[in-house]
């Protein structure tokens, strides 16, 4: 099941797999995403998973051992606080792809 299915950014992403950049964006403007850090932006933790940029969409890290490994690096990083928004210096609004 995609995000895109229900085209609303608000929707309960516990079910999908995946989603696109564009969804995963929208919600991270509404306060709902955390990144790793301030300068690691292509892991993002939304809905008690992490989830991981890859081409132009979002892929949830499914093994239980990765995710905690992620939380650890994140706490590590300090950066625990819920993002307000996506840091525009990082994303803009171009795709994860287009960010190596």
């Amino acid at each position: 099941m995609l995000a895109d299915d229900d085209r609303s950014p608000r929707h309960d992403a516990d079910a999908l797999m995946e989603m696109t950049h564009e969804t995963m964006m929208a919600r991270w403007e509404l306060g709902l995403v955390t990144p790793m850090s301030a300068t690691i932006s292509t892991f993002a933790k939304t809905d008690g998973s992490w989830w991981t940029a890859a081409e132009e969409m979002w892929r949830r890290v499914c093994v239980e051992e990765e995710n905690k490994r992620l939380d650890f690096h994140h706490d590590r990083f300090g950066s625990n606080v819920q993002a307000a928004g996506p840091p525009q210096s990082l994303f803009g609004r171009q795709s994860p792809r287009n960010l190596a």
